[in-house]
């Protein structure tokens, strides 16, 4: 497959504008008792309904790509096509369209319930608490989500005053969360030992 090129124009006609919310706005001083239009909301959870259909297709073409004879290396080639449909043209574009799938994949994990897949480490008695790996993988999303928006901002030319301030304290927020994942090293390893026990 030929090598996606970078167009750096300034002039980008025809991107489609994907703007992930800040950790530290956005998300963080959402008002409940806002009013919210319906409508706008029915329009994003039917996108984001469309999303999970084209990556179930594309999970599925992937599969067959496998079983054909393809690599890692040209299933993750194949994935950079999700950049060109969003018609990505520079490096804040890119970043830009990686901060918004971290912050989703954040707020997903946070939001379903999981039980764990490992019964000898249970929950901690909250609903969707999951077991130490789902907790793991929690804190390294809110970590990556954190990462990835301050990414964005640095290389953004158009990011307005007070964007970088804001974007230092979420990436300081990201390595405090860091730090903490990495606390769960030990129980990881000996959640991985057991499970390799199992075969």
């Amino acid at each position: 497959m030929e090598e996606r090129k970078r167009t750096l124009s300034p002039s980008r006609s025809g991107t489609v504008a994907i703007t992930p919310p800040s950790p530290t706005k956005a998300d963080d001083t959402h008002d409940p008792d806002a009013s919210i239009d319906s409508r706008e909301l029915l329009t994003a959870s039917l996108a984001h309904a469309l999303v999970g259909a084209a990556e179930a297709h594309a999970s599925r073409a992937e599969g067959a790509a496998n079983h054909a004879g393809a690599g890692p290396a040209d299933i993750g080639q194949a994935a950079l096509m999700a950049f060109a449909g969003v018609n990505c043209q520079n490096e804040a574009d890119e970043l830009s369209l990686i901060a918004w799938r971290a912050t989703r994949l954040c707020q997903v994990l946070t939001m379903l319930d999981f039980g764990g897949p490992a019964p000898h480490f249970p929950r901690q008695g909250e609903v969707g608490s999951g077991d130490a790996l789902i907790r793991a993988m929690r804190m390294v999303a809110a970590a990556l989500s954190g990462m990835a928006t301050p990414a964005h901002t640095a290389v953004d030319p158009m990011r307005g005053d007070g964007e970088a301030a804001d974007a230092g304290q979420a990436l300081i927020k990201a390595a405090a969360v860091l730090q903490e994942a990495a606390k769960e090293v030990h129980t990881l390893r000996a959640m991985g030992e057991l499970m390799a026990m199992t075969d």
